[in-house]
């Protein structure tokens, strides 16, 4: 109700990995035009909404535009500001109206429990820096789950700039629309709609680095994805057209025998890989596992390919809270006063592993929470 009273509409669910049935809410995509990311949208119309409300009442509320939070400060235990840079100039200590101060930065650093991943691209900008994380706990703040990281297995190589550090995330709805994934010779090994875990794990046994493909997956452990047009129309047009078109991640052939020869694929492997592949389909059961099969794909059709590899995506790890969303001091064992965090900036919500769709949900809801509480919180000048 919240998010549609803002103008959200998320009548288009679809089936991500991990899932059992479709359960992840998009924004439907348009019949023309550029499709709108969930997070853009909840995000964009809830600026819309605050500018509403300080135009309306602008002795309440003020917005704060190129000004960038470098620290917090306290008073009497009590987390009272932060510390911000404005015009390039580091100001005085901004002081939060009855010592009310919500985070909800990214956090995006964590130690890594296994050295290979240092390896691995990332999904993330470099504007994901965990300044949220580094902020709080220079005053102390406890953290969790900071050793849990998760590798999406699927990230498009970009054909046109294969080696770059950062990859664009290949989302899990292309696979729960129909998409497939081989390796390169012609094989499916794993349940392309398995938990990103067990798919990433699968993708860094069974392929290899793609070297005679277009231009290559520079070195990378890669997989190809393959996609009918019956996939693409269910996956919405101007969406795949984005990925397709736009950013030309995918690369049309005639047929997929047209690819094989293409690619350098065992052209009857790849053959017997989709006869069996579509049988499993009649029957809903493969030996991966795999329950739920979108669409047929035939040798002779048309078929789209792009090469994915894993990329570091997200960590599980962050700021610890409570279920009021207040941050708790690590050295005294209880919430700060004054501080409270919802969003990607937290930790121990998703546990080891986070499925796709549990992400927006926990910033909207916990969003909601710190901000209830943030307006609830009235501390008198005698306590500061």
């Amino acid at each position: 109700d919240f998010l549609t009273d803002l103008g959200v509409d998320l009548g288009d669910i679809n089936l991500c990995g991990g899932h059992s049935v479709p359960r992840t809410h998009w924004i439907p995509s348009p019949k023309e035009g550029r499709p709108t990311p969930v997070g853009m949208g909840i995000i964009n119309a809830a600026k819309q909404r605050i500018a509403d409300i300080a135009k309306a009442r602008p002795d309440d509320v003020t917005i704060l535009t190129d000004t960038r939070v470098v620290g917090l400060t306290s008073w009497n235990a009590y987390v009272n500001g932060v510390n911000v840079i404005q015009d390039g100039k580091l100001s005085s200590s901004l002081l939060v109206d009855s010592a009310r101060t919500g985070m909800k930065t990214p956090a995006c650093y964590t130690s890594l429990r296994e050295i290979r991943f240092l390896r691995f691209p990332t999904t993330n900008g470099a504007f994901a820096r965990g300044d949220g994380v580094k902020m709080a706990r220079a005053m102390g703040a406890e953290v969790v789950g900071m050793d849990r990281i998760q590798v999406h297995p699927t990230a498009f190589i970009d054909p046109a700039d294969p080696s770059s550090g950062t990859k664009f995330l290949a989302a899990e709805a292309l696979r729960g629309k129909g998409a497939i994934l081989i390796n390169s010779l012609g094989v499916r090994f794993a349940n392309e709609l398995g938990r990103r875990d067990y798919l990433t794990e699968s993708i860094i046994r069974e392929c290899k680095p793609i070297e005679t493909f277009q231009e290559g997956s520079a070195g990378l452990t890669a997989a190809f994805m393959l996609m009918n047009d019956k996939a693409a129309d269910s996956f919405g047009r101007p969406a795949f057209n984005f990925y397709a078109s736009f950013k030309k991640f995918f690369t049309k052939y005639a047929s997929v025998k047209e690819f094989a020869t293409a690619a350098g694929i065992p052209v009857d492997a790849l053959r017997e890989t989709l006869f069996q592949y579509n049988k499993h389909a009649e029957t809903s059961s493969d030996s991966f596992g795999k329950a739920v099969f979108p669409v047929a794909i035939e040798f002779d059709e048309p078929i789209y390919v792009a090469i994915v590899t894993p990329a570091i995506h997200y960590t599980m790890g962050g700021l610890k809270i409570d279920k009021q969303a207040r941050v708790y001091n690590e050295f005294m064992g209880k919430p700060f006063k004054g501080l409270l965090a919802a969003g990607e900036v937290t930790g121990g919500v998703h546990g080891a592993n986070r499925l796709a769709g549990n992400s927006l949900l926990e910033c909207v809801v916990f969003g909601r929470i710190a901000g209830r509480n943030a307006a609830a919180t009235n501390y008198s000048h005698e306590e500061l």
